[in-house]
């Protein structure tokens, strides 16, 4: 290993609709910086349209004749994600944030395509799966930030038994055998939405949160909430590794 440092990873997790994809846009009629679609790579794992304006314009899908500018890839096998993240590494130094949307169904979907399947194989491979992206999304070059977002699963009413929130994980394996998912992960955020006196909706991350595995560094986010905008976040945790080192502050979102 020559570099003296390595990529940074968010682990952002939440329940769908609760603002995860939302956050990769820029949208400043709400005050989302986003992310810099010239600088940012998106696997798109159900195909879903994007969530926000103009990201049609802003995210088109990678063809190797037709359209080989292209920043997003459709694609639910973890092993075509293992290998691009290899290939934005080494041949696509313009791209600086990898977002993986969503990682639980690169899980998901690849149970369903080897649901057929008898006996424990297809569990171990897709915690082995899991656990490569996850490892994989901390070891590429230092100047890119990977965006790894996830569904959530509950337990707990927070009355009779303790609530608590964390990471879904398909089957047992990752969290018997590693603790939890989130143990691969230095930043994780959770999102959530919540009804506004106006009866409007607003959306958010935590970064720290007791009934749930949300943490972030000690001193990284003023707030234990934050606005649900991924370029807002990129800029605070590359400021914050990068501020002692070279007592130099990054531009900061406004």
């Amino acid at each position: 290993l020559k570099r003296k440092h390595l990529s940074k990873v968010a682990l952002v997790m939440g329940p769908s609709g609760a603002g995860k994809t939302t956050a990769i846009g820029q949208i400043p009629e709400v005050g989302i910086k986003g992310l810099d679609p010239k600088e940012t790579f998106v696997f798109n794992s159900l195909g879903k349209d994007l969530p926000f304006p103009g990201s049609a314009v802003d995210y088109t899908y990678w063809h190797k004749e037709n359209n080989p500018e292209g920043n997003m890839l459709k694609t639910s096998n973890s092993m075509v994600v293992l290998q691009w993240m290899d290939y934005i590494n080494s041949k696509m130094p313009h791209i600086k944030s990898i977002v993986i949307d969503d990682n639980t169904h690169q899980s998901s979907m690849e149970y369903i395509r080897r649901i057929k399947e008898s006996g424990w194989e297809k569990f171990n491979d897709i915690a082995a799966n899991m656990v490569a992206i996850a490892e994989k999304a901390g070891s590429l070059r230092d100047d890119l930030v990977v965006f790894i977002l996830h569904h959530t699963t509950s337990t707990g009413d927070g009355l009779i038994e303790d609530k608590k929130i964390e990471a879904q994980t398909l089957g047992k394996l990752v969290k018997e055998k590693l603790g939890s998912y989130e143990a691969f992960f230095t930043v994780i955020l959770l999102a959530q939405k919540a009804k506004t006196h106006d009866g409007g909706i607003d959306y958010s991350f935590l970064t720290q949160d007791a009934d749930s595995t949300a943490k972030t560094p000690i001193g990284m986010f003023k707030e234990a909430r934050i606005p649900n905008d991924l370029g807002f976040v990129r800029d605070t945790v590359v400021n914050y590794y990068e501020k002692k080192k070279n007592n130099v502050k990054v531009k900061e979102s406004k």
